[in-house]
């Protein structure tokens, strides 16, 4: 294996991993703010009511998109697995 093919596999394997992680975490990020926003002004002060909207933006995130993070990750399976036979030759 050469340090190409090894960085090349890396760097793609974290760029997948960001883009498929990314509509999560803003989604997320969205429905805390959202939530915290209205907890401030209505001076409720519950972690618990704030794990619930996350964790439905989080689903339904994941439920739209998971087509496209399918194929993303599929696309990079398929990049490594191709890469097999110039990892064994060495």
């Amino acid at each position: 294996m050469t340090p190409a093919l090894a960085s090349d596999l890396f760097r793609s394997a974290l760029t997948v991993a960001m883009q498929v992680a990314a509509p999560l975490l803003l989604a997320m990020t969205v429905a805390a703010v959202i939530f915290g926003v209205l907890q401030a002004s209505t001076q409720v002060q519950d972690a618990s009511i704030s794990v619930t909207p996350k964790f439905a933006a989080a689903l339904a995130t994941a439920w739209l998109g998971s087509a496209w993070m399918a194929s993303a990750l599929s696309g990079f399976m398929h990049k490594a697995l191709m890469a097999i036979p110039w990892v064994v030759a060495r």
